[in-house]
């Protein structure tokens, strides 16, 4: 979709009375006037700077509304009113918008692409995370949430996020992404790969996988089945218990190491299932953007409902940052039509969201198609003059580094 159709359907979500009845968590809520309202408080926590809380309220009131901003205890006050269903809302509807067939998705070899990979998030030190999500580290002292994506690597959308307890068991959280898939869009999943790195595969989820009707692409240790071992180098088939086929692809890496994939596609050519894999590395990149760009863990409250609310408002960015990024890159694909480059260049990400930072709320809000429309096409043009080249074929050497002693001197802005 383009920039202004996201805006003006997270514009309409905020708004639609029925977003209010489903997330108030007490029937009185927002009934009276209030100094900032229902849908004006959802879209403020989409806002991608993470400077502290009054900091943002007070550039929110200057930029947008106008007028003295309220504290940070009256907004943090405000938002106990609501849980996080708008923001999953926002994701569910706009994914299934989307992947309706209206729009030309990206495609390799006539597949769609799809990632599946979990993540933990540190949380702010408080007693009541800890209940609610559980602890990991040494001593068992640091709040944390286990993180799932199901995500289209071509497109850099995140289609079904999912946040649980600390102790999450990844292969599980994968048997729901896979439901999800075969449930929301199943159109897409009969046209779908599913890549999984070595830690995700076993024989009961290579069993869902093949049941699901899903093609996948699952990297296995040296240690994972017998069967899958066993198997020489290059390109064969194997059968696992209860009658499941399996291709295994065998091939030394450039590192001196053997790589052994397993999938049930069998008619794809063998030469091209290195490319394929390596494909799986943007959900690497997507966990990057969210905890390093988007700035994930630098929640703004320290209780489960406010933690789920910015977790799933991040998600929204995610998927708007995928939005401008395409019409970005459209721009700079018109600007270098003619032109003989080495490379292809792409919007720089990072440069993206910062521009966004300053912008996003208040084209959600403006409510005024012109004058977004021409904002639009301005932001759209000030991103696609930061430049990135793209070269697919880079590879680095893993320098692996003993990690940095902390400094327990230093005060969290936790």
């Amino acid at each position: 979709m383009k920039n202004l159709e996201l805006l003006e359907s997270l514009e309409k979500i905020a708004n639609a009375p029925q977003t209010l009845e489903e997330s108030r968590i007490k029937e009185k809520s927002f009934t009276r006037e209030r100094d900032m309202p229902f849908a004006d408080a959802v879209c403020f926590l989409l806002d991608m700077r993470k400077s502290s809380l009054q900091t943002r309220l007070n550039q929110y009131y200057k930029k947008v509304k106008g007028g003295d901003p309220i504290s940070q205890q009256a907004f943090s006050k405000l938002r106990m009113n609501f849980d996080h269903s708008p923001f999953e809302k926002m994701v569910r509807l706009l994914v299934i918008k989307e992947y309706s067939g209206v729009y030309e998705l990206p495609l390799w070899h006539g597949y769609h692409i799809f990632g599946i990979d979990g993540s933990s998030l540190q949380l702010p030190r408080a007693d009541s995370l800890r209940s609610e999500f559980g602890v990991r580290g040494r001593g068992g002292t640091c709040p944390c949430a286990g993180m799932s994506e199901l995500y289209d690597v071509l497109h850099g959308w995140a289609l079904d996020p999912i946040i649980a307890k600390a102790d999450m068991n990844e292969r599980a959280e994968c048997k729901k992404h896979i439901e999800y898939l075969c449930r929301e869009l199943p159109h897409i999943s009969k046209n779908s790969i599913i890549t999984i790195d070595r830690g995700y595969p076993s024989l009961d989820l290579l069993e869902s996988l093949q049941n699901s009707g899903v093609k996948y692409l699952a990297r296995c240790n040296s240690n994972f089945l017998l069967e899958i071992n066993s198997a020489p180098m290059g390109d064969s088939i194997v059968t696992l218990k209860h009658g499941i086929s399996v291709r295994v692809i065998k091939f030394v890496l450039p590192s001196g190491e053997v790589e052994i994939l397993a999938t049930n596609l069998f008619e794809l050519a063998e030469a091209l299932f290195p490319e394929l894999y390596s494909l799986r590395w943007g959900i690497e990149t997507a966990y990057f953007c969210i905890k390093e760009q988007l700035c994930v863990e630098k929640f703004s409250g320290k209780t489960p409902n406010s933690i789920r609310q910015d977790f799933w408002a991040t998600m929204v960015l995610l998927n708007s940052v995928a939005v401008f990024q395409r019409d970005a890159d459209t721009v700079l694909k018109i600007r270098h039509k003619d032109k003989p480059l080495k490379h292809t260049y792409r919007a720089r990400t990072s440069g993206l969201i910062v521009t966004l930072r300053d912008e996003f709320i208040f084209a959600v809000l403006s409510g005024n198609p012109i004058f977004t429309s021409s904002e639009m096409e301005r932001i759209v043009n000030t991103m696609a003059r930061e430049l990135s080249p793209f070269r697919p074929d880079r590879t680095f050497p893993r320098n692996f580094k003993p990690m940095f002693k902390a400094n327990h001197n230093l005060k969290s802005y936790l």
